[in-house]
Order: structure tokens, then sequence, then C-alpha cells
């Protein structure tokens, strides 16, 4: 009976030893989930393009939401505000990776960063998902959509800088873009969705959906040429503050692609020294040389006599 017990204690304990391995094994290999909860967005604009690709060896997944119309912006709960949000969501697929906290703060860092009026963005990390959020107020919303004085009003995303970022990964699937405009009235999408809803009446205004769903074999756009048009609505003028005006650039956030990198010498330092050291009179420079080549002489000659004086002397003894 007490070998049994013997032994049932030696198997315990290498099972017990087994279970320990195989913990730490695991916790070697799979790194550390992100916990959910916000993620601080650098109000610095990046000073050099990223370093690609990111990511080598895994495969990101990557999706957008753009609704246009009003929201409830981070720091203004008190009241709906007319806005354009963009929502940008980054996760991992497949081999039991998750992205980290530390992952969804340099995906925040390179391609979110830089700070501007009638702009707020936030963003958090969560299981396995990085997500920002980036609000536009004002005339900050003038970088999505175009008005004319006939009321043809035209919107859309920032797709190509959105597919910059999808190439800058090793491997990426952007696999889908919903997309949605308030106060548009006959209102059609462009460059084909997979899905359409289009001019459904809310209250006193419509809203149109665009989806592009790649599983749906739809092509992801990747130009900024506008991608709904329609009608503006009183609404749109009115309640959401829409003017009059064309499409402006994409100002926060700052393109770390369009970034050129500070030179290591300064062009111009390097000619101001160098005029700065030809600055020195006509015939200064040959005057100099000549003097030089003078004293060089002369230092020669004395060695030369030093020499044969010594010679003479010892001759005599």
């Amino acid at each position: 009976m007490m070998v049994m017990r013997g032994v049932g204690r030696r198997v315990a304990r290498w099972v017990a030893c087994a279970v320990v391995a195989a913990c730490c094994v695991a916790g070697a290999v799979l790194p550390a989930q992100a916990d959910d909860g916000p993620v601080p967005v650098p109000t610095a604009p990046p000073t050099a393009p990223p370093s690609t690709p990111l990511f080598p060896g895994r495969t990101i997944r990557m999706w957008a939401d753009f609704d246009f119309g009003e929201d409830i912006v981070p720091g203004r709960e008190e009241e709906i505000t007319p806005a354009a949000r963009l929502e940008l969501v980054f996760s991992e697929w497949g081999n039991g990776w998750n992205l980290s906290e530390q992952e969804c703060q340099e995906l925040v860092s390179t391609f979110w960063s830089g700070t501007g009026p009638d702009y707020v963005v936030e963003a958090t990390a969560g299981s396995n998902e990085c997500t920002i959020d980036a609000y536009y107020m004002g005339e900050a919303r003038h970088a999505f959509y175009s008005l004319d004085e006939s009321g043809h009003m035209q919107v859309r995303p920032p797709m190509a800088y959105l597919n910059q970022i999808a190439t800058s990964f090793d491997d990426v699937l952007f696999g889908r873009l919903y997309f949605e405009v308030t106060s548009i009235n006959d209102a059609r999408c462009n460059a084909s969705p997979s899905k359409e809803d289009l001019n459904k009446l809310l209250g006193i205004a419509h809203k149109s959906t665009c989806v592009w769903d790649v599983d749906d074999g739809a092509t992801m756009p990747t130009t900024d040429d506008p991608l709904m048009e329609g009608d503006a609505e009183d609404y749109f003028t009115g309640k959401l503050a829409g003017m009059v005006g064309p499409f402006a650039e994409l100002n926060p956030p700052v393109n770390p692609f369009t970034i050129t990198p500070a030179p290591t010498t300064d062009p111009a330092t390097g000619a101001s020294a160098a005029a700065s050291g030809d600055r020195s009179e006509p015939g200064e420079s040959s005057s100099t040389g000549l003097l030089i080549g003078i004293g060089a002489a002369i230092a020669v000659l004395l060695l030369v006599g030093t020499g044969a004086l010594v010679v003479a002397l010892r001759r005599k003894k």
C-alpha cells in the first residue's frame, strides 16, 4: 500500500511539473492580450515615415466605419454634435496571436497623431482589437464633403490614406467599409458597393448607406473620389450647419507617408560654412602659403648649418 502511495505521489509530482512547464511554454509563446481601456493619442505629429512592413509574419484584419451626420463627441456628451466620425479597427487573424496594448499604442502613434481645431480622437485597446475613433466638426468636415450653390453634395471617406495604412503591413486584409450619410436625398453610391440602402426617411431627414465587403465580392475603393452624391437637405444646411464649399485637405491626422526625413547634414549649413571659408581677401590665401614655404626653407637651412658646424668641431679635435 505504501509503495502504491509513493508511486502515486511521484506521478502527481510529474504531472504537476508537466503542467507548469506547459504553462511556461504557453506564456513564452503567446503575448499578453490587451485589456479593454483607453490608449493615449499623441498630439505631436510623427517626424519620420513608418518602417515597413509592420508586424512581419502576422496577418492583420482591418475595417472602417464612416458616419457623416451627427454624433455624441467625446468631451461634448451633453449634446448631439454635427460631425463626421471615422472608426478604424485592427485585429490579428489566426496563429493564436493577439494585438497587445503596446502594439495598439504603436499603431495610434504612427497613423493617427497630431492635433487641430474641431477635431477629437480617442483610441481603445480590447481583446485582440485596436480601435481608433476620430471626430471632425465644423470646417474640418470639409475634408469629407463638398457642396455647391445648386445644393449638389458629394461625400468621401479618406480612402487613399486608409489604403496607405493597409499596405504598410506585411500581410493585411482590408475587408470592410461601412459608409453612412445623413441629410442627403436622391443619393447614389459610386464605386460598386456590395450593399446599398438608399434614401431611407428618418424623421425629417434621409439616410443612405453603402457597404463594401470583400467577402461579398466587392473591391475596396482606393482613391479619394466621392463615394456618395445627391442633394443636400435643409436639415444639413440648417441643423447640421453645412456650408457651401469644395473638398479640403485632411489635416489631422498628419500623414507619415508624406514626411521626408531630415538629412543628417544640412545642405544649407554646409554651403554657408564653405562660403564663410572663402571670405578671405584676394591673394590672402596665396600669401599665407608663400610665408609657410619660406619658413620651412629657413628651418631646413638651419638644420643643415648646425650639422656642418658639429662635423667641423669634431675634426678640429
